[in-house]
């Protein structure tokens, strides 16, 4: 990783670990995390609450002993609903309390989605669910006020937008960074994602590169992207179907964007991150993807 101050991390997605309920087969974190290490990854994401131990005496060494770092936690919350918001910013803080504990510098916001956009995700229209002016405002809100208490013990807020959720499309980007206050909430650059809602994340990368914070790199398959869409697939279903590839493998520009963040100083982490869902009796072995990865990666930054 010569002449370059990047780091390679990845998260237990790449091993099919999801939030999401009934995702698939869940492998032990402590193989998952031995993997990592041997793979020559630098640090890990949380993964989904819960599934890392919450502990930080218990987790800390746990990590020690592998050589890895914490770098971050994708915390996904609903902002704009008053009667969950109490519960859902305890979340996050609880979240944030657990990060700053292991020294991890970065709480990676989403907002979670529902049925209606997991449905519509990649084919969102204009007359489709949307945030209406009041729940934008409650998110943005919301979002700050989470990036506040945050920044108060010493984390930086991204933002990522993700398929499937209320913050997916182009337009929708551009309006939660309106809303938000940017010395508060900056964007994880999730390449996958933002290609999978329609956007370009190189352009993106070299419009406002001082509010990325940090850096999702996750490819797409364009003929399994395409078919996904035709078929009107919902976004489980389509990673299902491995619309996300190991990076280097797909259609995302992925030395344009490694090559514009080299050129604005970005010196914060690059989580290789491949959605991937893992069926009951299947040999498959993320390693193997994860190692491809790495090494298309570790070759652009030298």
């Amino acid at each position: 990783m010569a002449g370059s101050a990047m780091k390679i991390g990845t998260a237990p997605i790449s091993w099919g670990v999801c939030e999401l309920p009934d995702w698939g087969v869940v492998m032990p974190y402590e193989r998952v995390l031995d993997e990592m290490a041997e793979l020559g990854y630098a640090g890990t994401e949380l993964g989904p609450w819960g599934y890392l131990p919450k502990d930080p005496a218990t987790l800390a060494p746990l990590l020690r002993e592998r050589g890895l770092s914490l770098a971050g936690a994708f915390c996904p919350v609903t902002l704009h609903i008053p009667a969950r918001y109490e519960e859902q910013f305890a979340y996050a803080m609880d979240t944030c309390r657990l990060l700053a504990a292991l020294g991890a510098p970065v709480l990676v916001l989403a907002e979670a989605g529902d049925a209606q956009r997991e449905r519509i995700a990649g084919r969102v229209r204009d007359v489709d669910p949307c945030f209406s002016e009041e729940e934008w405002h409650r998110f943005a809100e919301g979002a700050n006020e989470i990036a506040s208490r945050a920044k108060e013990i010493g984390l930086i807020t991204a933002f990522h937008p993700h398929a499937g959720t209320y913050v997916e499309t182009p337009r929708e980007i551009d309006e939660l960074m309106r809303r938000t206050d940017a010395s508060l909430v900056g964007l994880c650059l999730d390449t996958g994602h933002i290609f999978y809602g329609g956007g370009d994340p190189v352009a993106i990368a070299r419009r406002d590169p001082k509010r990325i914070r940090h850096v999702h790199l996750k490819d797409v398959s364009r003929e399994r992207y395409e078919h996904a869409l035709a078929r009107e697939l919902d976004f489980t279903a389509a990673v299902g179907e491995d619309v996300f590839v190991p990076v280097g493998e797909g259609a995302v520009d992925m030395k344009g964007v490694i090559g514009t963040l080299r050129d604005v100083g970005f010196d914060g982490w690059l989580i290789v991150e491949q959605d991937i869902r893992i069926a009951p009796g299947s040999s498959r072995r993320p390693r193997v993807d994860a190692a491809k990865s790495h090494a298309f990666i570790t070759a652009r930054l030298r």
